[in-house]
């Protein structure tokens, strides 16, 4: 699992946000390398209506057990990378 620091821009697609619109976010995506994280976060991504995404950094998650049984959007979005691959958490 990677956790991964970013900016996304919205595109003319996204639902919540309008096109341009730049925010912070944090990526879990359970793969093994730096450019699967990149491949998949922006298929994901894409998917949610992002048009771009700049990773600031990112680390190797190894200590799953901070965020097993919290009510945490970081905990969500870390279950739902472990359940689907993908999780994110945009900080508006």
């Amino acid at each position: 699992m990677i956790l991964a620091k970013a900016t996304l821009v919205s595109g003319p697609r996204h639902a919540k946000y309008a096109p341009g619109t730049s925010l912070p976010a944090l990526l879990f995506v359970d793969v093994l390398s730096s450019d699967e994280l990149e491949a998949v976060a922006s298929r994901e991504l894409t998917a949610l209506g992002w048009a771009s995404m700049a990773i600031e950094r990112y680390k190797d998650v190894t200590d799953h057990e901070q965020f097993r049984g919290k009510d945490t959007p970081e905990a969500g979005a870390f279950r739902d990378a472990l359940e689907k691959g993908f999780g994110v958490v945009v900080y508006p």
